[in-house]
Parts: structure tokens; sequence; C-alpha cells
């Protein structure tokens, strides 16, 4: 799971670079090549959305631990608002032209840019919780191995 986290992470992190050098660049800005960072990262965090419910916020969900529960609903709730602003910037920005529009689309695009940047960093942490939890002694496990098998052994599946 981690592997597959930093892979999206990464991804996110390139695109948004890219897009940053690319505003940042004003007059010489490639509007084009704004186009395709759009296009690509709201692709790239509907995937990261799937995923990160499936396998990083339900894991923290499933926690035993008050706070990783708490860490895994902010996270859900965050990562939706995050890909539904991205999808709305992406849709609006295909109708009207950044170009014509600059002092608008500007700093629209760079503050959607931190927040993607501070979701990287609250995903990692909240990952970082369940390296921690995984590493928990076996006897704090509320079924150790050996006693959930005797159990199992008493019944018919």
């Amino acid at each position: 799971m981690r592997d597959m986290l930093e892979e999206y992470l990464e991804r996110m992190i390139a695109i948004t670079v890219s897009a940053e050098i690319e505003i940042l660049s004003a007059p010489a800005v490639d509007f084009a090549h704004l186009d395709s960072h759009r296009m690509r990262m709201a692709r790239t965090l509907t995937a990261y959305q799937l995923f990160a419910h499936r396998e990083l916020f339900h894991a923290l969900l499933s926690s035993r631990h008050a706070a990783d529960v708490e860490c895994g609903r902010r996270l859900g709730t965050e990562c939706n608002a995050l890909a539904e602003a991205m999808r709305a910037h992406a849709r609006k920005w295909a109708a009207q032209s950044p170009a014509a529009m600059w002092e608008e689309y500007r700093p629209a695009a760079l503050g959607l840019i931190e927040r993607i940047r501070q979701h990287i960093l609250h995903a990692r942490a909240g990952a970082n919780r369940l390296d921690h939890n995984a590493r928990a002694p076996a006897e704090a496990m509320a079924y150790p191995a050996e006693t959930y098998l005797r159990q199992m052994a008493g019944t018919s599946l």
C-alpha cells in the first residue's frame, strides 16, 4: 500500500511543480502546458481518491485507536473536497481562457496547488500512523494468532 501511495503522491508533486513553474514564468506562459497539467492532475486526483479511500482511509477508520479514526475521517473529507475542487477548476478553465482571465486564474491555480501540497503532507502523516501501529507488539492485538486459530478450529464454515 505504501509504495502505491507514494507513487500517487510523487505524481501529484511532479504535476504541481511543473504547473507552478509554468504559472510563475509569466509572461511567457505556455497555456497548452497548463491545460495538460490541469487534465493530468484531475485524472491523477480522481484515481488517487479511489485508491486512498480504499487503502489508506479505510485502514485508519478501521483502527482501534480513536486518533487514527479521526485522522481517517479528516483525510477522507479533505480528499473528497480537494478532488471536487480540482474537477471544478478543470471544468471552469476548460470552458474559459486562462490567458484572458489571468488575474483570476493565477491565484486560483496557485491556491489549488498549495491545497494539493498540504494534502500530500497530511496523507503521508496518516500513512505514518499506520506504519507506527503496524509495529505494535503482538500482545496488543485483540486476537493473537494462536488464540484466533484455536477459536477457528472449533468452528465449521
